[in-house]
């Protein structure tokens, strides 16, 4: 059926000049019949899916190199398909006819709902109430100025344009939309400049939070206000009870059936998304009775959502389809509704709206942050990330050209400074913190570099869990501790972030009560920190928590670490100990990937801690020295393993033993230029290595538990059966090994081959695989900076990169699987590539930002 012939055409006696349509879903014949199908609905519903997909697609894929979000596609994309630009054209008018509007805008505000829907998800609301008053403070200058200048700019606009009729929601709604700021926007541009765990990020996101909740409460207040203001009381009171109900009747009922009914937490299943579509369509329901419209239900719905893990799994099942397939749709609707040929005759209205809001949002943060002495530049970004505008923002427009509450100048000057405010954020704030503006001050990336200058050094220790505590306080420990020798310690925890939500970094005041953590796992590894520290004047903890998915939880330690100025990361090794001293079969594969990325891209100096129960025994006898042994076969990784252990060997509570290792082979010369070079580069190692023994000799000259040996071996058997040797009977409860990168060592290259682990090195690996041995390993990777550091190091990145020896067949099998995981191991790595052996890495914009909340 054509829905264009004369008889499916149905006109109101009462109103003659509005027409309606009789509209079936399809009943088309096809090409056999010489029928056109983009006359029946649902045909004409998937071209228009699929023409916007493709144009928003596009653009993003255009956009995404300068840091510009997908929302600023989406909304340019519906103006070049609106009547701006592709409109005019034959084929986009019988694409989006104004006959198909009605199913195009209802298909596209459900889209919308669900969108909001998971924006609840993503909320944190008790997040306002940790934000505090710094946060607080920005947040309201940076609404209340914008709000004010954007009621004068729509009072001076109106002026000018005597012919339009005005009401008094107009400004409201003109100014509301200016003033807010996009929570979820602000935090995908953050954690793609890689921002997120910086004292700025952490602030701007509480200040986005803070605003985006004020801007929901203008949503619920303004839209019965339209009516008349007492309609917005009546309104307002009823939403105030309905979400209090949500939160202390409904949300608990809600948390006793997911407690009851989930068993494995691993997967919900289709039971879970039909209750949970079902869910929302009554909230959305709900909310429109009471006059604040479906979008106001299905948000607090996701806010009240108890169990974040159920809710990161609710949003993976959503996410894609609801607002990566259907969401432009909504866009669309508001795009068909712009002319921007009506705003060529007068520029200077958008001009002024973006100058003059974009600027007081920058003006409120400076002057607010200015008493908390936060750095200019930082005051200037944060302002400006608050003009990022999200959703709600595009709401409030459509809503109002809907209501005819704003003309179409108005609503296309509104909706063109939302986009262009939005757009700017992300390419001036990856310029502004880009690689190349790296804080030049931070120093101290090597153990060796962090015991001459200052005899503090800073360690950024990793957790996956309970079962790391024992080890790494003992590892504490057992590291000189003094107050002419501190050690800085900030204690980070890992804990996967699930779904879409934002990744998160909590910083824990020690000593402070914790009675509303509900994370058991979080709370026994802060509390042992806690106990630990206040055992210790010389030590410093700082407990943090960092939430984030696997496919980024490596950019996360390298920022912190960066941010923190830390001179030695300390990894887990992905095998936790068992209670009998070994390690799990298992383990966990995305740690391991974890671990590799941190290793390939680290800023500073990594420790891989292998395990084995470290302390324990001394833990039962105070009487007992902990036996650490050092491995030295040369090579930066040995040097920078030898001044860690220096450094242990001053403790107190460690008796050391360093093992020289040195070749009893004769070097063979077959000549050439190549050879000469790389005997040139190993004699430059071999000084270095001697200048670095000598040293550590000469300061342990003299102490009885520190105890130095050299052993010649001819090779790689002789050094296993040292190795299997020291390991099984003679007590070590810690080896402190170099991974061996950069070293020209004979010895060790041939053991390569058979490296199950090729992240612990030849030795490292040789130890962890000794299953009689209840031996602990620390296997130390120097920091290798870009060649214009290299002289700072004191050594030349060239000689570090040296192999003699081209990997074998074996080598190369096994350190392939790890560079481009196949599909079929998506579900164990979380579907991230990785690239552990390209060393040190850096591609972001991280600045070391650092300020006193």
């Amino acid at each position: 059926m054509d829905i264009n012939a004369e008889q499916n055409l149905y006109r109101s006696p009462d109103h003659p000049g509005i027409h309606c349509y009789i509209v079936n879903v399809t009943s088309s014949s096809g090409l056999w019949q010489s029928e056109n199908p983009l006359t029946q609905s649902l045909p004409i519903l998937a071209m228009q899916l699929a023409t916007v997909i493709v144009i928003t697609r596009v653009l993003q894929y255009i956009f995404k190199p300068y840091h510009i979000p997908p929302i600023v596609a989406n909304i340019l994309g519906g103006i070049l398909i609106g009547p701006t630009a592709l409109g005019n054209l034959g084929y986009f008018q019988q694409m989006f006819p104004l006959r198909a509007l009605m199913m195009l805008e209802t298909v596209s505000y459900w889209a919308l709902t669900c969108h909001v829907f998971l924006l609840g998800l993503e909320t944190d609301v008790a997040s306002v109430l940790r934000a505090g008053k710094k946060a607080i403070h920005v947040a309201a200058f940076g609404f209340l100025f914008p709000l004010l200048a954007g009621i004068a700019l729509f009072l001076m606009i109106h002026k000018n344009r005597p012919d339009e009729e005005s009401s008094q929601s107009q400004f409201v709604y003109f100014a509301a939309p200016l003033a807010m700021t996009g929570f979820p926007v602000v935090s995908r541009i953050l954690v793609e400049l890689k921002l997120i765990h910086t004292d700025l990020g952490r602030l701007a996101m509480s200040c986005a939070l803070v605003e985006d909740l004020v801007g929901w409460a203008f949503v619920v207040v303004l839209l019965p206000y339209t009516i008349s203001f007492l309609n917005a009381v009546y309104s307002a009171l009823a939403n105030v009870a309905f979400i209090l109900f949500c939160v202390y009747a409904v949300r608990p009922v809600l948390a006793l059936l997911i407690r009851r009914t989930t068993a494995h937490r691993n997967n919900v299943n289709e039971h879970y998304l039909s209750f949970i579509m079902v869910s929302v369509s009554l909230f959305a329901c709900a909310t429109e009775v009471l006059g604040t419209g479906s979008l106001v239900g299905a948000f607090v719905f996701g806010v009240i959502m108890p169990d974040r893990v159920i809710a990161g799994m609710l949003a993976d099942k959503f996410e894609d389809f609801m607002s990566g397939y259907l969401l432009p749709l909504y866009f669309v609707t508001c795009g068909l509704k712009i002319n921007l040929k009506e705003v060529n005759s007068n520029w200077a209205g958008p001009a002024f709206t973006i100058l003059i809001c974009c600027s007081l949002k920058i003006i409120g943060a400076m002057i607010t942050t200015s008493r908390y002495k936060i750095p200019r530049r930082d005051a200037f970004a944060l302002g400006l990330i608050s003009n990022t505008k999200g959703i709600i923002s595009m709401f409030m427009a459509n809503l109002a050209i809907d209501k005819k509450i704003l003309s179409s100048y108005e609503y296309a000057t509104l909706v063109l400074s939302i986009a262009v405010m939005t757009a700017a954020t992300g390419p001036i704030i990856a310029n502004m913190y880009r690689p190349a503006k790296r804080l030049s001050h931070y120093k101290q990336r090597t153990i060796q570099q962090a015991k001459g200058a200052e005899s503090e050094l800073r360690v950024l220790a990793c957790f996956h869990g309970p079962y790391n505590i024992t080890g790494m306080i003992n590892l504490f420990d057992s590291s000189a501790t003094t107050k002419e020798s501190p050690l800085n310690v900030f204690a980070l925890h890992l804990v996967e972030l699930t779904g879409r939500a934002s990744a998160m970094l909590i910083i824990h005041n020690p000593g402070k009560s914790r009675a509303g953590r509900k994370d058991a796992n979080s709370e026994q590894i802060l509390t042992a920190l806690d106990t630990f520290a206040s055992l210790n004047d010389s030590i410093e903890m700082h407990p943090l928590t960092a939430l984030s998915p696997f496919v980024t939880m490596h950019d996360d330690i390298c920022s912190l670490a960066e941010d923190r100025r830390v001179s030695f990361v300390i990894l887990p090794f992905h095998k936790p100990p068992t209670r009998d001293g070994k390690l799990d079969e298992e383990g966990s594969t995305s740690f391991r990937g974890v671990n590799l990325n941190v290793l390939a891209n680290a800023p500073c100096t990594v420790g891989l801690f292998v395990d084995r129960g470290f302390g324990e025994t001394q833990n039962e006898d105070s009487s007992l020295k902990r036996q650490v042994a050092m491995l030295f076969f040369g090579g930066p990784d040995d040097r920078e393993a030898l001044a860690y252990a220096s450094r242990m060997g001053a403790s107190g509570v460690v008796n050391l033993r360093v093992v020289r290792f040195q070749s009893g082979m004769l070097e063979s010369n077959h000549g050439g230029d190549d050879m000469d070079g790389i005997q040139g580069t190993a004699e430059r190692q071999r000084k270095l290595d001697q200048m670095c023994l000598n040293e550590f000799r000469l300061r342990s000259a003299g102490q009885e538990m520190i105890h130095y040996e050299e052993k010649e071996v001819n090779g790689e058997e002789e050094v296993v059966f040292i190795l299997r040797e020291m390991a099984t009977t003679q007590q070590i409860d810690l080896f402190l090994v170099g991974k061996g990168e950069g070293a020209l060592q004979p010895l060790t290259a041939a053991l390569l081959d058979w490296c199950e682990y090729p992240e612990l090195g030849p030795i490292g690996d040789s130890l962890v695989s000794m299953d009689d041995s209840r031996s602990s390993v620390l296997i130390v990777q120097q920091y290798i900076g870009p060649e214009e550091e290299a002289e700072e190091l004191g050594d030349q990145r060239r000689e570090h990169m040296v192999d003699v020896h081209e990997p074998s067949e074996h080598s190369r099998e096994h350190l392939g699987k790890w560079q481009v995981p196949g599909e079929e191991d998506e579900h164990h790595l979380g579907g991230f590539e990785m690239e552990p052996f390209d060393r040190h890495k850096r591609d972001d914009g991280m600045d070391g930002l650092k300020y006193n909340y």
